[in-house]
């Protein structure tokens, strides 16, 4: 009889369901000895749980990252998160402990704090012994995520870092897997014809590259006025826009562009072709987000980081600045200074590179499928 394994994500952004879909197509190609599920939680979710992910995305589009900031640093302790497993439970219909009952997995693989919360308590109710790993997908811990650590079997963080801060919350080491934040083992897989690719995305000169990720699959309206900050000054550079899910924003930047007669920069709807876009550019433009993170690490893309939706993006921030991976900057003139600045001597991209090039390679998901087979005694 095949193990089950139940991957779980809740659609706050886009990050948790990136990394939870890259879990699952590599244990499905990998193993026939394991029967895979994914799910978005918060498709369980009741009216409080939809209207809480709407308020989500709504600060995320308009850049409210002052009240985000706020609450992150304000509950990152164990006494003001100790309900927050209590007020998690009441966030979703009966349907979610029925489908998952029924399911009854072996492993449950969560990418956000509700599925292992969610999984402990039902553990505990009806007698089940479903092993639970944690995949915290920042580059910093928050007491938030590890309210629930004595249920979990394994917590899966992005560097040795955050598991150091996990011992210091109590976690027993054993516990604790610093394997990365899993990316597809294709994601690395780029067409060898750059000139190909620079081509299809209108880059046929050889100045810098800025690829810039106006919000990941979302899209944020702010990134509009940055994007003119920069495009005032008229540099020699090209730039790729990526306004990700949002349309009214694609379409302002196509109409100021057009206005303006503006020739070097090329505005892109959501895209899945993120590794050939950060493979041809010399520098990226993005919020820090978890797994823009790891995809510019990986890509050994120097970064420029806007603000992002503050709390967990700022410690994010910190890890990319503090290794001498990016720039953080705080607003659309700085952006603009800071892309000119670059142009003007190009020896600090290449210095990032340099310390990029020393990152080690992301092998997290082969590593976390290899947990699996142990915790399961398949291999």
């Amino acid at each position: 009889m095949k193990k089950k394994i139940l991957i779980v994500y809740a659609s706050y952004g886009s990050g948790h369901k990136s990394v939870a879909e890259y879990v699952y197509e590599y244990f499905k190609e990998h193993s026939n000895d394991l029967e895979i599920k994914i799910i978005d939680i918060m498709e369980y979710g009741n009216l409080i749980a939809k209207l809480n992910v709407k308020m989500f995305n709504l600060c995320f589009k308009f850049q409210n990252s002052f009240s985000s900031t706020i609450g992150y640093e304000l509950f990152d302790s164990k006494i003001a998160t100790s309900p927050y497993k209590e007020i998690v439970r009441l966030l979703f219909k009966s349907d979610l402990t029925t489908d998952i009952l029924t399911y009854k997995p072996d492993v449950l693989i969560a990418t956000h704090f509700f599925g292992g919360i969610v999984m402990g308590k039902i553990n505990k109710k009806y007698k089940l012994n479903t092993k639970i790993i944690t995949i915290i997908t920042d580059y910093a811990s928050h007491a938030i995520w590890l309210q629930n650590h004595k249920r979990e079997s394994a917590i899966v963080v992005s560097n040795e870092i955050v598991g150091r801060e996990l011992l210091k919350f109590g976690v027993p080491a054993e516990k604790i897997f610093p394997f990365g934040i899993p990316l597809s083992s294709k994601f690395k897989k780029v067409d060898a014809n750059t000139s190909k690719i620079k081509f299809k995305y209108n880059i046929k000169n050889h100045n810098l590259t800025f690829l810039f990720f106006g919000g990941g699959s979302l899209g944020s309206s702010y990134t509009y006025g940055y994007l003119k900050e920069i495009l005032k000054l008229k540099l020699n550079i090209n730039i790729i826009f990526v306004s990700g899910k949002n349309v009214k924003l694609q379409n302002r930047c196509n109409n100021y562009i057009k206005r303006e007669n503006i020739k070097n920069v090329t505005v892109l709807g959501f895209t899945k072709d993120i590794s050939n876009l950060l493979n041809i550019a010399d520098v990226v433009i993005t919020k820090p987000g978890g797994l823009s993170v790891t995809e510019a690490l990986e890509m050994k893309t120097p970064m420029i980081l806007i603000p992002g939706n503050g709390g967990q993006e700022n410690h994010n921030a910190k890890f990319v600045t503090k290794n001498h991976f990016g720039l953080r900057i705080r607003n659309a003139r700085q952006l603009a200074k800071t892309v000119k600045k670059l142009t003007e001597n190009k020896k600090i991209i290449q210095e990032m590179y340099q310390n990029l090039k020393n990152y080690e390679e992301n092998t997290s998901v082969q590593k976390l499928f290899n947990l699996v087979l142990e915790m399961e005694n398949l291999k």
